[in-house]
C-alpha cells in the first residue's frame, strides 16, 4: 500500500520489541524509523490516564515524516508498545490502514510485569523498591498485561490472517526461527542480519534514582499540565537532549546480579491472570500451560 505504514507492533512491553525492532531495521525490503516508539494512535497515554496523547493531536504529515527517508518499495513498519495496553487504539489503527498487518508480541505475564517494573525503576517512573509495593501504590501495573482483553478488539476488526501472536520464549530459544516467522508473515525476502543472536535493551538501574525521577516527572508534569509547547523551546537550546542522556546515558549502571522475582508473588499473579490466559488460549490457539499456576 502506497505511503502508509505496512506493519505495526502493538506491544507488549518488555517482550522482545525492541529486538524485533532493531533486526527489521536491517532488512533490506523495510524501512524501519531510527525511533522506535511512534507512539501515533493511542488517543491518551499508559501510565496517565485520561490524559491526552500530544503526539495524537498531529496530522498524518507528521506521522509520515518518520518515513520520508524510506527508499521506493520499501516496506513502512513500527513498533509502539502503548498500542495494544490503551483501549481504543485499534480503531484508529483500522482507520488508518484497514489491510495493516499487526504483530503482538507476548510474555509470561509475572515475567513481564517484573521486567517492565524493573524498566520503569531505571528510567524514574517509579520508585518503589519492591514490586509488591509497587502493586499496591500503582494496581494499573497489572492491568497492561490481560492479552486476550486487549487482543480480542484486534481480532474483531482485522483479518485474521492479518494477525501474528508471537511469544518472547520462542524468541529466547531460536531466535533465528523466530525472526523468519515474522518475516514470513510480512511477506519478506529471506534474510537474516547480522547481530540476530545479541541481546538489545537490556534492563539497567540508576545511579542515582532521585535525578531520574526527578527528570522523569518534570516531563509528566509537562504533559499533564498541557505545557507541550514549550517542548520545542526546550529542546532547541538542548535541555531535553541533556535529561535524555542523564535518563538513558549518564545515569545508568549495568545490573550484575540481577534482581528475582519473588515465587510466592509469581504464583498469586499467576492466578490473577488464568482467566485472561484460559481465553487466550482459545483466541491464538496455543497452549499456555507454562503461564499458568503450578496447580494448573
Amino acid at each position: 500500500m502506497k505511503n502508509k505504514v505496512h506493519f505495526i507492533g502493538i506491544g507488549a512491553a518488555k517482550a522482545g520489541t525492541t529486538w524485533l525492532a532493531d533486526n527489521l531495521r536491517k532488512h533490506p525490503e523495510v524501512f524501519f524509523p531510527e525511533e522506535k516508539e511512534l507512539t501515533y494512535f493511542n488517543q491518551t497515554l499508559l501510565r496517565m490516564p485520561g490524559v491526552k496523547n500530544p503526539r495524537a493531536l498531529n496530522g498524518l504529515d507528521w506521522y509520515h515524516s518518520f518515513f520520508k527517508a524510506a527508499a521506493s518499495g520499501q516496506m513502512w513498519g513500527e513498533i509502539s508498545v502503548q498500542y495494544m495496553a490503551v483501549a481504543g487504539t485499534e480503531n484508529h489503527i483500522y482507520q488508518y490502514n484497514p489491510k495493516a498487518k499487526i504483530i503482538a508480541l507476548l510474555r509470561d505475564p509475572p515475567k513481564q510485569v517484573f521486567s517492565h517494573f524493573q524498566y520503569l525503576r531505571q528510567r524514574g517512573v517509579l520508585k518503589q523498591e519492591q514490586l509488591a509495593s509497587a502493586i499496591e501504590d500503582r494496581p494499573d501495573l497489572l492491568a497492561s498485561t490481560h492479552y486476550y482483553r486487549q487482543l480480542l478488539p484486534y481480532f474483531q476488526l482485522f483479518p485474521k490472517e492479518n494477525i501474528l501472536v508471537i511469544l518472547f520464549e520462542d524468541m529466547i530459544k531460536n531466535k533465528k526461527k523466530y525472526y523468519h516467522q515474522v518475516t514470513e508473515f510480512l511477506g519478506l525476502s529471506e534474510f537474516y542480519p547480522e547481530g540476530l543472536e545479541a541481546k538489545s535493551n537490556e534492563t539497567k538501574a540508576a545511579k542515582l534514582g532521585g535525578l531520574t525521577y526527578l527528570i522523569q516527572n518534570t516531563r509528566q508534569f509537562i504533559t499533564r499540565n498541557g505545557l507541550e509547547f514549550i517542548i520545542p523551546f526546550l529542546r532547541a537550546i538542548g535541555v531535553v537532549q541533556l535529561g535524555t542522556l542523564i535518563r538513558d546515558k549518564w545515569n545508568v549502571k549495568k545490573i550484575d546480579d540481577k534482581p528475582k522475582l519473588d515465587p510466592v508473588l509469581e504464583q498469586e499473579m499467576r492466578a490473577f491472570y488464568l482467566e485472561d490466559i484460559l481465553a487466550l488460549e482459545k483466541l491464538i490457539d496455543r497452549d499456555l500451560s507454562h503461564w499458568k499456576p503450578k496447580s494448573h
